[in-house]
């Protein structure tokens, strides 16, 4: 089996291949994920194929990610497009793309990947669900009990004043992802979304909910800004399509704004992706440097991934050190046990571990992880 790297030339030949394995429209990569996928946008180098007959059978694509979570930038691997032909599955060949992707992930410095999917599918190959998304519930009953009246909701359609309002309400979240300028400027316009804004005085807030002809009525798959003036958004877009629930999604019941919880009818958690760990010492060096990261001082520890990385965490004032090697309590796990430890959607701990050392992980773990809907690759 010979696996090779996707070039510009093939673009088109990799459009049409993705739409007949997910039986999507024409079109619908370029346009539903536009900062992504629309040809300026689309780094193929990063994409790996097979070829069988003269044409690709087995497509994917590593999409670098740069994530902001409390204050540390995390290198990501995302990994999307992951595709067989129906006609040439069971043959072994995403398994060798997915295996190539991981060299290249090591060679190029990223510590993790991320990814969609389901266990069953990706939990051999190390993944494991991560990652806590709260899932907030808002009907229009809630938005009237509010007391916040209807705000007009204005369609964004790439004014730049507006855009770089924004931007500033998008940067100020503590979990983001870093998007140049050209992302902000594209990745508003994909087909299945619409853009509202805003202002009262001097605040200001805006929302992208799924458009009307999606199917996903209330989805609101990003928002920014003023918590009180999104609630008077959402009111006037309820009035005006008639819908009566919209779902917001947040990293964790921490970061939603009192006035937001008062006003739903309810909550949810779920996973937010699946994520392999790459290197798990520059794991830990990214994580140590999160505002939330509080390591107890005076503690040693070792985490060692079996067949794998061993790496010792200790603390001495305010410095965490990360260290690869031993030191110290040494907890040995599974590859995507460690990835569990870590950023679970709860705490979990191996039950033969002793309890002081129990303790002492539940002290700073899991550590929280989450990508927003517009993020997805």
């Amino acid at each position: 089996m010979k696996i090779e790297v996707g070039t510009p030339a093939l673009y088109g030949e990799i459009q049409r291949f993705l739409e007949d394995v997910y039986g999507h429209s024409s079109g619908a990569f370029s346009e539903g994920w536009p900062q992504v996928w629309r040809k300026e946008h689309t780094a193929l180098e990063n994409s790996l194929l097979v070829r069988e007959g003269g044409r690709i059978v087995s497509f994917l694509r590593i999409f670098p990610l740069s994530i902001v979570h409390k204050g540390a930038r995390i290198k990501a691997a995302g990994i999307g497009s992951v595709s067989t032909l129906y006609s040439h599955r069971g043959r072994g060949y995403m398994s060798a793309l997915l295996m190539e992707s991981f060299a290249r992930m090591r060679r190029d410095g990223f510590p993790v990947s991320i990814l969609w999917g389901d266990s069953h599918r990706y939990g051999h190959f190390g993944y494991e669900d991560c990652g806590s998304s709260v899932h907030l519930a808002i009907n229009s009953r809630g938005l009237k009990a509010s007391g916040v009246p209807p705000l007009e909701a204005r369609r964004y359609f790439g004014e730049k004043d507006i855009l770089g309002e924004i931007r500033k309400a998008y940067n100020s979240n503590s979990y983001r992802m870093e998007r140049i300028a050209s992302d902000f400027r594209t990745v508003y316009s994909g087909r299945g979304s619409a853009t509202y804004y805003g202002f009262r005085g001097n605040l200001f807030a805006y929302l992208t909910i799924s458009s009307t002809e999606s199917g996903e009525k209330g989805s609101v798959k990003e928002f920014g800004g003023s918590p009180e003036l999104l609630l008077g958004l959402l009111g006037h877009l309820s009035e005006r399509f008639g819908i009566t629930g919209f779902r917001l999604s947040f990293p964790g019941l921490g970061e939603v704004p009192r006035i937001l919880l008062e006003a739903s009818s309810g909550w949810t958690v779920g996973k937010t992706c699946m994520l392999k760990i790459i290197d798990l010492r520059e794991t830990l060096r990214i994580i140590s440097g999160r505002s939330d990261f509080f390591f107890p001082g005076g503690a040693v520890l070792t985490l060692t991934v079996k067949n794998g990385q061993s790496v010792t965490l200790s603390r001495k004032g305010r410095a965490v050190s990360v260290k690869e090697g031993k030191g110290g309590v040494e907890v040995v796990l599974e590859e995507n046990e460690m990835t569990r430890l870590l950023f679970g959607q709860t705490f979990w701990a191996p039950e033969e571990i002793d309890r002081e050392t129990y303790l002492l992980l539940k002290r700073f773990l899991p550590v929280g992880f989450f990508v927003g809907h517009m993020d997805t690759v």
